[in-house]
């Protein structure tokens, strides 16, 4: 519950006394609690992979991979499915610190657990296998293997598709999310008309979800809208860019009213790239006052996240002094770009 609701002391203080309770229980009864000490292992470096502490998230993980495996000697119908997820999380920790041939080898394993699951159990597993699929889909797209990327997300697709089909309240929102990400693929590889369709899907899923359940999708139509507006925008549609980018501002901009912590960098991204557009329709007193928008919200966060937030920070202030040279404003221009350079150059030297 803490962790779900962001309160990651409280949360992390639980799940240490949970932890010491099971590991004693463990030595004494360890074919009934071992397993407990795992899952809470489990949580703690999913806890801690949330909040960027990586190395006791690896450590947490591959504690709770050694007990699971042992277990699974013993009890394969049972533990293999917590191997397979102890993986899965391992290759999430592994991609998200650019260990990618670590990332793409726990995947695997976990995909080759998961595929022999779901042949004897496809109603319980196929799903964790779309989902394993999915994310190998991730790491090869943002490796540029694209032709991979591809491949993995349509058998992803697929699966979802089908068990949409019987459970849609289920599973509707993966498909969208795979058709979201094979247009991302498309778009990045000047498919634009693959692209459109795709992102045009997901659309239509997601705006019906989050009609049903705004609370739950909004966010991810907002990120529809926006995909769909850098795609207008870079195949030079700048009417229908601007109307989508405005949607997904409408969307974010509420949400950040009721968690700002959640979505106030996500205001900050679209005002940036609405921003960018209109300097690329030259008009640029609207490019300022989104630039100026975005930097307002880009500095505050960075006040408290530097690590995440400089860099966007030096960013927009790089595109302000852009606008400003473009308009013959050269001393605010030069203010600018030396205080991006500031950055940057800080930044360089970590």
């Amino acid at each position: 519950l803490y962790s779900d609701t962001q309160r990651f002391d409280q949360a992390e203080a639980y799940y240490l006394r949970a932890l010491e309770i099971y590991e004693r229980l463990a030595k004494a009864y360890p074919e009934a609690y071992e397993a407990d000490v795992a899952m809470t292992l489990n949580n703690l470096a999913s806890l801690y992979s949330d909040t960027q502490r990586f190395d006791q998230a690896e450590e947490y993980y591959r504690r709770a991979l050694e007990i699971y495996e042992r277990l699974a000697k013993a009890l394969p119908e049972t533990y293999e499915a917590y191997i397979a997820a102890t993986l899965n999380n391992l290759a999430i920790l592994y991609s998200d610190t650019q260990r990618f041939d670590q990332a793409e080898k726990y995947y695997l394993r976990a995909l080759e657990i998961r595929e022999r699951l779901a042949k004897a159990h496809p109603e319980t597993y196929e799903a964790d296998v779309a989902m394993t699929l999915n994310n190998l889909a991730i790491l090869y797209y943002n490796t540029q293997r694209f032709g991979k990327a591809e491949a993995y997300y349509l058998r992803a697709l697929e699966i979802y598709e089908r068990l949409a089909k019987a459970n849609p309240e289920a599973y509707e929102a993966d498909v969208a999310m795979t058709l979201n990400n094979l247009a991302l693929l498309y778009s990045d590889t000047q498919r634009f008309d693959q692209a459109e369709e795709y992102y045009l899907r997901a659309l239509e899923i997601r705006e019906r979800l989050a009609k049903a359940h705004p609370e739950a999708y909004e966010a991810d139509l907002a990120d529809t809208f926006n995909n769909l507006a850098v795609l207008y925008k870079n195949t030079q549609r700048f009417d229908k860019a601007e109307a989508y980018y405005l949607r997904a501002l409408e969307i974010q901009e509420r949400l950040a009213k009721a968690y700002p912590e959640a979505y106030e960098a996500d205001v900050a991204n679209t005002l940036n790239n609405l921003a960018l557009l209109y300097s690329d329709t030259q008009r640029f007193d609207q490019a300022e006052a989104y630039y100026l928008r975005a930097l307002e919200i880009r500095e505050r966060l960075a006040k408290a996240h530097p690590e995440a937030y400089e860099a966007k920070v030096a960013n927009t202030l790089n595109n302000l002094a852009l606008l400003y040279s473009d308009t013959q404003r050269f001393d605010k221009a030069e203010e600018y770009y030396l205080r991006a350079l500031e950055i940057y150059e800080r930044m360089a030297s970590q």
